[in-house]
């Protein structure tokens, strides 16, 4: 997506007429937009076409958006994915991050924050994009552990997994304040732009995600600051 070009977005919703004013409000907000019934329509779809955005409907028949969102995510560790749902239980918003999910928006809720948030993702997504697209590469060590920063993988012994831009954000942002105690809100700010309800289970998702990347070395550890935030330490000296 560039400035001249509208960003295409996926709409997955099973309630057609929310769809049809999903549809038409996008539209009038200058996007384009495919729309599919159901999330096994959408991953076909998805396969063969270029996407800025994934809005899915969480509650779906034959797939829903959760095993949906992780079928994209897993083939896209870019497109941002914003959920939309009925029910807004704890369990499904975590959920929903665990897979990788960017935002989440529970009905009823305003076209107009809904056109805001899309538009603040576009944004990230595409910054991020152009950074990775002309960065110097960087790659960090924490004791038998490389972490290839730009191109999103960890490497421990002979063994390479790939990390999602997000993990990689946040590994980024703990190397370059080690042994320094980083607040919550200084972490969401960051990473999410935002501190509320739904930024800080996502960061407790994550957090829980470092962790088993970190306890690949046995001299490096995330510690929790009560009430304050969280610190990655070596554990001699913390």
């Amino acid at each position: 997506m560039t400035k001249d070009t509208a960003a295409h977005i996926l709409l997955v919703e099973d309630e057609k007429p929310l769809a049809a004013l999903l549809k038409e409000s996008l539209k009038l907000e200058g996007f384009t937009s495919r729309y599919c019934k159901d999330g096994e329509e959408a991953w076909d779809i998805f396969k063969s076409e270029k996407f800025d955005l994934c809005l899915l409907d969480v509650n779906m028949p034959k797939m829903n958006g959760i095993e949906l969102g992780k079928l994209i995510r897993d083939k896209d560790a870019f497109v941002p994915i914003l959920f939309l749902t009925a029910n807004s239980s704890e369990q499904e918003v975590l959920d929903g991050f665990e897979i990788g999910a960017d935002d989440y928006m529970t009905k009823p809720f305003s076209l107009k924050e809904l056109n805001a948030r899309i538009r603040v993702l576009l944004k990230r997504s595409q910054t991020q994009r152009n950074f990775i697209a002309t960065a110097t590469p960087e790659v960090f060590q924490i004791d038998n552990l490389t972490i290839d920063i730009s191109n999103q993988f960890i490497k421990h012994a002979d063994d390479i997994k790939k990390i999602s831009k997000t993990e990689a954000e946040l590994l980024k942002l703990f190397i370059q304040h080690k042994n320094q105690v980083l607040t919550r809100n200084t972490i969401l700010l960051h990473v999410w732009g935002r501190d509320d309800f739904y930024t800080a289970r996502n960061l407790d998702v994550y957090i829980n995600k470092l962790r088993k990347i970190i306890k690949l070395t046995d001299q490096t550890e995330i510690i929790n600051i009560h009430g304050t935030g969280f610190k990655l330490a070596d554990k001699l000296t913390s």
